[in-house]
């Protein structure tokens, strides 16, 4: 009975301290549009840093024709105005609406011919100022159960005809070699170069992309046998409806559920799959940078798990306490009271059998999370030398509530205080091999400990390389919510564009 009353607490403390066309889910996570927009800037100057960081070496070379040698080359760079599309489930865009770039060096080539005439002079390869050049990136999106992945396949550069231009100017008095073709290879590779880099510095962030959709990966609590728990992360990523800005706030809206994964490396998957879908409203309508949303379904799948994980579970009496009030003995007081017939066996231990749970149903308003219907079948065993029995069998049902709230622990993680403020427990007698019984003994039992049930606060981190401040909990119609904005330590440093300059 206390290791079942223990197990309660331990199931209702890991409840409450985790806390488009969107999918039903256990969990959705938010990045508002300002924050994307704030990080989009972020990342453009990252992007832009890391291309006008590439290597550039000379290059020498021949043909029939000529001989070459280009050296010297500088890059000027700027990507503006980022977007993203969704394109299918899994499939997403990202790149820049306006790219503008100008690549020159200088060159010394020789003709292959009679006299072998040579010229020197520089090269300018460049976008057009007002001409429309774009480019753009495939991500591959995908959510497993256990795992994220964020892949950029290929990048991709889209413009007018004449957006790009190739300039050869010739220091020479006589000019006649025709410099023009091998300019443009050089031009069409540096494109390719570009393009490559692009490609590049988005999976070099994937990573700290994917840990903003996916916060929660392992439940940080490992059950008493060594099992563990984790968040199926099967989802999709989803973006706002109505979308006002340019990048509108996008939701991961993910399965959620609680997976058990044993200590022999097996995974059990919750029994049942989740129904309930909030409303747009309650998904986009947050201020902050960041919204972590979850469902009914989370709570009722991290039950299924646990129960999974301990049940069938057996009490023995010598895992009693010593200091507990109620003893697994046919002689203590309590025993004695609730059934009399065991005294015709006096002394003898009692062992408890729990099998059969059912996971209680979870209903979420402004104050409090409710737990409806929680059920736990127990046989009580009387350890009679070579011949135990089961003396009877007791039906336990309980509902109870929970309040909580949200603590900053420090600059980079949270944790939940919560208070068991509510607990109607019920006891039916399924059968009896030793008379009456009576099951308000047992009410009263569970009544008695309520008082001391303590629920556990595991603490969350952000993800990495962020700080977070504006922390808040909420509690809404079917929905628990933490909303929190975020500060990048890039940010910090007020890196700035770094702008197209040749002087």
């Amino acid at each position: 009975m206390i290791k079942f009353l223990l197990l309660i607490s331990i199931v209702i403390g890991v409840v409450v301290s985790q806390t488009g066309n969107y999918p039903p889910g256990g969990i959705y996570v938010g990045l508002s549009s300002n924050f994307l927009t704030n990080q989009g800037q972020t990342f453009t100057t990252y992007a832009q840093n890391e291309l006008l960081s590439m290597s550039l070496p000379d290059q020498s070379g021949s043909s029939s024709s000529a001989s070459y040698t280009f050296s010297s080359f500088k890059l000027g760079l700027t990507l503006d105005e980022l977007f993203y599309n969704e394109l299918s489930s899994d499939l997403y865009q990202i790149g820049w609406n306006t790219i503008e770039f100008e690549l020159q060096w200088n060159y010394h080539i020789c003709a292959n011919a009679i006299f072998n005439p040579c010229e020197d002079g520089n090269i300018q390869v460049g976008t057009v100022s007002g001409a429309t050049t774009a480019v753009a990136s495939n991500l591959i999106i995908l959510f497993n159960s256990t795992s994220s992945s964020i892949v950029a396949t290929n990048t991709t550069m889209s413009f007018d005809q004449g957006a790009i231009q190739v300039n050869v100017h010739c220091s020479n008095a006589i000019c006649v070699i025709p410099v023009g073709d091998i300019a443009n290879d050089v031009a069409q590779n540096f494109i390719t170069e570009l393009t490559n880099g692009i490609t590049k510095a988005i999976n070099n962030q994937a990573p700290t992309i994917e840990a903003l959709f996916t916060p929660i990966k392992l439940i940080p609590m490992t059950l008493p046998n060594g099992d563990s728990l984790w968040i199926n992360l099967e989802g999709t990523l989803v973006e706002e409806s109505n979308p006002v800005a340019d990048l509108p706030t996008i939701t991961a809206a993910l399965n959620g559920g609680v997976i058990l994964e044993n200590t022999d490396g097996n995974y059990v998957y919750p029994s049942q799959l989740p129904s309930y879908i909030p409303s747009d409203s309650q998904l986009e309508s947050f201020t902050t940078d960041y919204s972590i949303t979850f469902t009914g379904f989370f709570i009722e799948s991290l039950f299924d798990a646990v129960f999974a994980s301990a049940i069938p579970m057996t009490i023995n009496p010598d895992e009693v306490p010593a200091a507990s009030p109620v003893h697994l003995n046919t002689s203590d007081d309590f025993f004695s009271g609730v059934a009399p017939g065991l005294s015709q066996y006096p002394n003898l231990g009692i062992q408890i059998d729990c099998y059969s749970p059912v996971t209680p149903l979870v209903s979420i308003n402004s104050s409090v999370i409710s737990l409806v219907n929680l059920e736990l079948s127990a046989d009580f065993i009387v350890l009679n030398g070579d011949n135990p029995f089961t003396a009877f069998s007791v039906l336990f049902t309980i509902d109870a509530g929970v309040s909580t709230d949200i603590v900053t622990d420090s600059p980079s993680t949270f944790s939940l205080n919560s208070t068991l403020t509510s607990m109607t427990p019920n006891a039916t007698i399924i059968s009896t091999n030793v008379g009456s019984v009576d099951p308000t003994g047992f009410v009263q039992l569970m009544q008695m400990v309520q008082g001391i049930i303590k629920i556990p606060s595991p603490s969350y981190s952000v993800p990495s390389k962020y700080s977070m401040s504006n922390t808040q909990l909420q509690l809404g119609n079917q929905v628990i919510q933490i909303t929190f904005d975020l500060v990048d330590s890039l940010e910090q440093e007020k890196i700035h564009k770094k702008p197209i300059n040749f002087n």
